[in-house]
């Protein structure tokens, strides 16, 4: 009796060593808790640079629920907003060292680490918004990414509608003659700069935070960006002249790298895929298809003079542009042309 006793007592404390090994091993580091099925949250940072009130950074409040809410919480995005991770330029590069993990701007920025990216801001090759939706709505737009994503290892989610970008300066521009020595600030993009020069003036690269101060110190005399940018910035308190160039049309990016992306699970890559092109997207091209004519109403209103001018007379400055400075793009830059 003595004996079967002791054998059911060692049985017992047997079992419940091994209970124990089995339930330390399930709270081990999250990526174990993850891969059995556990609802660990996992967050994203994304920044961007704009004010609250831009469109785009409504659409990433969009984004940011939609994600949150395919995933039942399981993914939560923080939103770091008007340039307080850095500017464009850093929240690219944060996402190579973890300081951010999604960024949403301008895609002329990616051109810094792709060939490709310099199609972005290439001055005067949509006819309408229509002929921009066709391209990075469609095939065209579907090649771009992948050539980005194969040169940089920046995987863009979703392209998003913006206004074409128009001349802000202290004086009247008419013709590619007036914007001699203007000191313009544009983004840090060899397509803008060279495009600019080519146009007579001279780009001065510049982080959007500081553009307002510039502009009030005359440390620049213009900038050029979209109506709901220009707007929201109040660069009419500091600049009276509003030309409608409308240069470029460049899209709004969501950008995540491919080694941040290929870490989720697959269930969580789909979820940002569908909210990068649903809800934001949605309201980025509805606000942009509506809300121009309203942004350059509120402008004028608020004491800018809007110059129309011949278009013609900075296209032809510019022809030849892409063959003769960024040939590596004029593939892609024909099929854009052929797009419409």
């Amino acid at each position: 009796m003595k004996k079967w006793l002791l054998n059911v007592s060692v049985l017992l404390v047997s079992m419940l060593f091994v209970v124990g090994c089995s339930s330390d091993e399930s709270t081990g580091d999250g990526g174990e808790n993850a891969s059995n099925g556990s609802t660990e949250q996992q967050v994203l940072k994304l920044g961007h640079v704009w004010p609250s009130s831009e469109i785009h950074a409504q659409a990433v409040q969009k984004f940011k629920e939609e994600v949150e809410d395919l995933t039942d919480g399981a993914l939560k995005i923080e939103i770091y907003e008007n340039g307080s991770l850095g500017d464009d330029g850093e929240l690219l590069e944060g996402l190579k060292i973890g300081t951010a993990d999604i960024w949403v701007g301008g895609a002329g920025v990616l051109s810094g680490s792709s060939t490709t990216a310099q199609i972005f801001t290439v001055p005067f090759m949509f006819d309408s918004q229509d002929h921009f939706d066709n391209v990075y709505n469609g095939e065209v737009g579907e090649e771009i990414s992948e050539r980005i994503a194969e040169e940089s290892g920046n995987r863009i989610l979703s392209y998003l509608a913006r206004g074409a970008r128009m001349l802000t300066v202290d004086r009247e521009v008419n013709t590619p003659e007036d914007l001699s020595g203007l000191k313009i600030r544009v983004p840090d993009s060899p397509v803008f700069v060279r495009s600019w020069e080519t146009l007579g003036a001279a780009p001065t690269p510049m982080a959007f935070g500081e553009v307002f101060t510039a502009l009030q110190q005359g440390v620049i005399d213009g900038q050029e960006n979209p109506l709901s940018l220009i707007y929201n910035s109040k660069f009419n308190e500091v600049v009276d002249y509003l030309v409608k160039t409308e240069h470029v049309r460049e899209p709004i990016t969501i950008v995540i790298s491919d080694s941040t992306f290929q870490a989720l699970s697959g269930e969580l890559q789909d979820a940002l895929i569908q909210a990068a092109n649903g809800e934001a997207k949605s309201f980025a091209s509805e606000e942009v298809n509506s809300g121009e004519e309203g942004y350059l109403a509120s402008l004028e209103e608020a004491g800018m003079t809007i110059i129309e001018p011949d278009l013609s007379l900075f296209q032809d400055k510019l022809d030849g542009f892409v063959e003769s400075q960024f040939p590596d793009v004029l593939d892609i830059h024909e099929k854009i042309i052929n797009a419409n």
